[in-house]
């Protein structure tokens, strides 16, 4: 019997995902356990082995799609068994994933002019359930015929229903089609009988109206919903502070000189995130969280670990993963791990959990010589240190105007759990280790 594959949960907080890429073709032979295809949620991709062997018998999304956690996306068999209406089987053991089990399938979404049906037994119907003539007159034309309503015998499609759902579509060389896609150049507003060719799809995008239309990724959409969500919600207050930067540098460089030869370099970075996760257990509440009942905020969570969150920009977005423990790690070990899910971020290596449980986040605009700015709180956690760049600058020492690198600290934190008092002290708190990190032994 053919299997089923759903999308995998990858994580607690996932309610969907898509399908950034199939590794494997329709009609390709697979293996258990061999890579599959690529899931990209809101945060990260994670690649999915097969659940079976056999062949890939069928594809029912897109890529891209955005589809809910356990619906069905394509089915592995033998050969014909989905054409002869045979049932998808559902997975006996849940897809591998990396780092993360698979859900329990779920039953497949019914197809309309379809037998009424449950479970896999409806995929094959939704995969197979078309005429030859209708498959071919689907390619041509450029239909998607899982959108298709079918008409035949036992909700089969065929091929009238092709040919009204192809009502209205451009039909476009393959070139005009490529260009227009890497343009964002939507053809389907061309009122045109004709075949779409490349001189064609030139000719608008050399008109005088070049704006261009790119669909929301999902990476996007999230971070629209978790920072209107923080906007909207969180009573948010930001202090900000100078520091002279001098000391931390100098114990910077003598880290890493030390640490040369182990090919570790320590960032201004992992030397605030020391500094912070000594303070915030000092400081519970800029370490905690707000519990919400009915909407209403009912209790304070206060953490006994902290688990340090830094933002990584990426083409389209970003990301935050989070150094955990790190009040219990040294410097160079913050950094080596600091240094290892930079890379997995940017090569989208990172599991569910590296980017869950934080309970602080630094983001620093530093390196893209930004001065200052105010960063927006990442629920449920309480605070965020926004850092920016490092500036000689004229200050008054003992009397006298002298230069020094000074850098400037935002603290936003939610007011609901701290008071201005408390943020200020935290601020000067760090400003004090910064300018004497000496003082961090006491």
């Amino acid at each position: 019997m053919a299997t089923t594959i759903t999308m995998p949960k990858l994580g607690l907080t996932m309610n969907s995902g898509s399908v950034r890429q199939w590794k494997k073709k329709i009609g390709d032979t697979v293996k258990k356990g061999e890579l599959l295809y690529v899931v990209a949620t809101d945060k990260l991709t994670v690649d999915v082995e097969s659940p079976a062997d056999g062949v890939l018998l069928a594809i029912t999304i897109k890529e891209g799609q955005d589809v809910p956690v356990g619906a069905p996306i394509g089915a592995i068999g033998t050969p014909g068994e989905l054409d002869a209406g045979a049932p998808a089987a559902a997975p006996s053991t849940p897809a591998s994933v990396t780092s993360s089990p698979a859900p329990a399938p779920v039953s497949a979404p019914k197809i309309a002019g379809a037998p009424t049906a449950t479970g896999a037994g409806a995929l094959g119907a939704l995969f197979r359930a078309a005429s030859p003539k209708a498959k071919k007159l689907a390619r041509e034309n450029g239909v998607d015929l899982s959108a298709v309503h079918g008409t035949g015998p036992k909700g089969w499609i065929v091929a009238r229903d092709v040919l009204k759902a192809g009502r209205g579509v451009v039909k476009a060389s393959p070139v005009a089609a490529k260009i227009a896609a890497e343009a964002g150049l939507d053809l389907t507003g061309l009122k045109t009988d004709a075949r779409v060719m490349k001189a064609d799809v030139q000719a608008l995008l050399s008109g005088a109206e070049k704006a261009r239309r790119i669909p929301m990724t999902p990476m996007r959409r999230v971070i629209g919903d978790r920072m209107l969500q923080s906007h909207g919600s969180i009573p948010a207050v930001s202090y900000f502070i100078d520091a002279d930067m001098t000391a931390l540098n100098e114990l910077r460089a003598v880290y890493n000189e030390r640490l040369k030869e182990r090919g570790i370099k320590v960032s201004v970075n992992d030397l605030l995130m020391k500094f912070c996760a000594k303070l915030l257990l000092e400081n519970p509440m800029l370490n905690a969280s707000v519990e919400t009942a009915d909407g209403k905020p009912s209790a304070f969570i206060l953490h006994d670990f902290v688990n340090v969150g830094f933002a990584v920009a990426l083409p389209g977005g970003l990301l935050v993963p989070n150094v955990k423990d790190a009040h219990l790690k040294g410097a160079a070990r913050i950094a080596e791990e600091r240094a290892e899910l930079v890379e997995k971020a940017r090569g989208g290596g990172l599991a569910p959990d590296q980017m869950t449980g934080g309970t602080f986040t630094i983001s620093n605009l530093g390196m893209m010589g930004v001065g200052a700015f105010t960063p927006i709180i990442n629920p449920p956690e309480a605070a965020i240190l926004g850092v920016g760049t490092t500036t000689d600058k004229p200050v008054v020492v003992d009397g006298a105007v002298v230069v020094r690198p000074i850098a400037t600290f935002c603290l936003t934190a939610d007011h609901r759990l701290v008071d201005g008092a408390d943020g200020a002290a935290f601020l000067s708190q760090l400003r004090e280790l910064v300018e004497q990190p000496n003082l961090f032994l006491l």
